[in-house]
């Protein structure tokens, strides 16, 4: 039975070392490709939780470098070699990832999904209201849009969608510009004082 089990698990492990080595690229490929077909890019906002870059890679790639290390201490060379894939696995799983997590701010407006064709961009005229909220390392901002429904019965309602935006401090000043150019022209009142009775920084 337990020899069955340990089967099973190198099996397993097996079928995603493959996955993982063969799909991080492709995944790598297409974001990065995605993210260059985007023209007029005014800013490429980073929207990563790790200070603007993506979190989960690089844990993933940290513990990669761990198990590498014990490898080399107790002198396993096969596993060496493949917590080294596995290491460049993450490597295209970073870049891939860098790029969807971006937030291209265009002439039109806030591309919100590298990835995703489908509503992905958040045209200036589509913003109803916008307010920030600053915290230590980032300020996120909070965009109110409308999309219409069709209901059963044919009719179409608005519904009232939020994008929030995660700018780190040092794209602030040039996230800010842009806001400036393309939004606050078009509030007679600066949309913070609009709701600073309901969101609190």
């Amino acid at each position: 039975m337990g020899m069955e089990l340990k089967n099973v698990v190198v099996t397993i492990e097996g079928y995603f070392f493959y996955v993982v080595v063969l799909v991080m690229p492709i995944f790598a490929t297409i974001s990065v490709a995605n993210r260059l077909r985007i023209k007029n890019v005014r800013l490429s906002v980073r929207h990563g939780m790790l200070a603007g870059y993506p979190l989960f890679p690089t844990i993933y790639a940290a513990v990669q470098l761990a198990c590498i290390v014990v490898a080399y201490a107790i002198g396993d060379g096969e596993s060496i070699l493949k917590f080294l894939f596995y290491l460049l696995a993450s490597a295209f799983w970073f870049v891939g990832a860098a790029a969807a997590e971006q937030r291209p701010v265009t002439n039109e407006g806030i591309v919100l999904s590298v990835n995703s064709r489908k509503n992905a961009l958040l045209k200036w005229g589509s913003i109803t209201d916008y307010f920030h909220k600053v915290k230590q390392h980032y300020t996120e901002y909070h965009f109110f849009y409308n999309t219409a429904k069709t209901q059963p019965n044919g009719k179409k309602t608005l519904i009232r969608n939020v994008a929030v935006v995660r700018v780190q401090n040092d794209q602030k000043d040039a996230f800010d510009a842009i806001l400036k150019t393309e939004l606050e022209p078009r509030f007679e009142v600066d949309p913070v004082k609009i709701f600073r009775g309901e969101f609190k920084p």
